[in-house]
């Protein structure tokens, strides 16, 4: 038997190499390829209609039956000739992996989370990368590399194929016209009322946000000039000593794990200490840094904010530089998502230090940068912006220097969501006591500073979900992002001769730490700090307008 297998073994296997056995339409393995990603990657887009609609089989028969159908109509426009087997490999690694972020951390993959992990740092990146997310595209990948391997499709002369093609376009487009036709009505109503469901249906759901994503940036690249904003901006001098504000722009810190905000752990021991005020109801422009930050320094509301007027037109820090204001950008993140591209910046991740490893470093770096930013003295009003990498996620742990970790054991895996919860809280909150020394450390320096009249402001990008209803990290589409990911910290220090000088009453300040306010005071607060006249400031936005002295 054995002399019989090394006699004939190497030719069938040659031959199955060369030349799978089935030989299959293009249509037909469109099909099979189409049915199967909606059966492999939709078990939790069926499980949300069976939680949402769960007395109405019909309806949720003809949701999966919408999802086949506009998966096939995907590869019907894509995937031809050489590019068929591509296509339904790329579509099938879109699906699993989409699957992999939805199940193990309950992120939903919209154009907005696209834009966010196109625009993360390989650093960050890596945080992602485990052997979990391997074993899992290996498992989901080997039923679409056995189709492309074993299955062979014929080539069809191209009039031929265009007919099917065309008759097989025409027959989904009619199906797809009769479901519209004889549930419009109850379609709409659903994807009205749970908005976010549409969002696990895939693959055709990341394909779409890819498409999106992709129209925006060949938009993009046709532009319209940079827009100047306020070119009627004026500013008073400041009596006596100029003004210095230390603006801290946090990541990923959630109002809810700070002491000062009533959290019943020690996140806080240093600040508690100091005279800060903690404003504890602040709602953030979005629940991703890539749409936060340029928001939140733009003249646009959250309601009203476009990223492409913002990226192309003068931010706060623009307008404060162009009245005299000395600005200036430090950061410790993976960027500034275009707000400081026109403002001395330094990137301290990109600096050799020990307290960085793969591209990440501790936040201590900005300690280190402001001291020296702090050397070079100038005569009028300044501003220095420190952009944390703060409490940044997954790997929460690696946020904390061994000084911080006052909350024990802590998770060390990237797969958070195979950690106690406990565990993933623990490592959390011990980032917020980093931050909470590195405030600290801050408002030192600043005490220090005789030539200035010095103020801190520290507001976070955007909040995270820690577990809560198995929801994990940020990003969720706002409208249905939980309030974790949504309220963020925002905390207020002055030296007494700033108030003095801006005859600001810390009483009265107090009094509204507990009002709302979002995103969109910073603009405007941020004018009149630096007592900046334009038609564009807004009194009422202004945090501190209500409580500054006349005169």
């Amino acid at each position: 038997m054995f002399s019989y297998l090394r006699r004939y073994a190497p030719v069938l296997l040659s031959a199955d190499l060369q030349r799978p056995a089935s030989s299959w339409h293009p249509l037909l393995f469109m099909l099979v390829a189409a049915l199967g990603m909606t059966l492999m990657f939709n078990a939790p887009f069926y499980a949300a209609l069976q939680t949402q609609i769960p007395d109405q089989q019909g309806l949720q028969i003809c949701l999966l039956l919408l999802v086949f159908l506009l998966n096939l109509l995907l590869l019907f426009i894509f995937a031809h000739g050489t590019l068929l087997k591509p296509v339904v490999l790329l579509l099938f690694f879109a699906g699993s992996l989409s699957l992999y972020f939805n199940q193990s951390f309950g992120v939903l993959i919209d154009k907005d989370m696209l834009q966010n992990a196109l625009e993360t740092d390989p650093a960050e990146a890596r945080g992602l990368l485990s052997g979990a997310l391997l074993l899992h595209l290996l498992q989901w990948m080997l039923f679409p590399l056995l189709l492309v391997l074993m299955v062979r499709v014929q080539r069809l002369a191209r009039r031929s194929y265009a007919q099917h093609l065309l008759a097989a376009l025409l027959l989904v487009v009619l199906v797809l016209s009769a479901l519209g036709t004889t549930r419009y009505a109850e379609f709409a109503s659903f994807f009205r009322n749970f908005r976010s469901v549409k969002h696990l249906a895939l693959p055709v759901s990341p394909v779409v946000a890819g498409l999106s994503l992709l129209s925006k940036s060949v938009k993009a690249q046709t532009q319209p000039p940079f827009q100047l904003l306020a070119g009627d901006a004026r500013r008073s001098e400041s009596p006596g000593q100029p003004k210095l504000m230390v603006l801290v722009l946090g990541e990923t810190a959630r109002a809810d794990h700070f002491q000062l905000n009533g959290y019943p752990r020690p996140t806080n021991p240093l600040l508690s200490q100091l005279p800060v005020l903690s404003f504890s109801q602040v709602s953030a422009c979005g629940t991703a840094t890539a749409h936060s930050v340029p928001c939140m320094f733009s003249a646009l509301s959250r309601d009203n904010y476009d990223e492409a007027i913002a990226k192309n037109s003068s931010n706060v820090l623009d307008i404060l530089q162009a009245t005299g204001v000395d600005t200036s950008w430090l950061d410790n993140n993976s960027g500034c998502k275009g707000v400081c591209d026109r403002v001395p910046s330094e990137f301290l991740f990109q600096q050799p230090d020990k307290r960085c490893s793969h591209g990440q470093c501790l936040d201590d770096v900005l300690l280190d940068g402001l001291a020296r930013a702090l050397k070079r003295q100038t005569n009028g009003d300044r501003i220095i912006v420190l952009h944390q990498l703060g409490s940044h996620g997954p790997e929460y742990y690696k946020r904390s220097a061994g000084e911080d970790k006052k909350f024990l054991p802590e998770c060390q895996d990237k797969q958070i969501q195979l950690c106690e919860r406990s565990e993933v809280v623990n490592a959390y909150d011990n980032s917020i006591v980093a931050t909470d020394r590195l405030l600290a450390k801050v408002i030192a320096q600043l005490q220090q500073q005789q030539h200035y009249n010095a103020a801190l402001l520290y507001l976070s990008d955007h909040g995270e979900s820690l577990g809560e209803n198995g929801v994990y990290l940020h990003g969720l589409p706002y409208f249905m992002a939980p309030q974790a990911q949504t309220r963020v910290p925002m905390l207020w220090w002055m030296s007494a001769d700033y108030a003095a000088a801006t005859k600001l009453d810390a009483g009265c300040l107090a009094a509204a730490k507990s009002s709302p306010f979002s995103h969109d005071h910073l603009f405007h607060s941020l004018l009149g700090a630096f007592s900046v006249q334009t038609t564009l400031y807004q009194p009422a936005l202004d945090l501190f307008s209500g409580c500054r002295a006349a005169g």
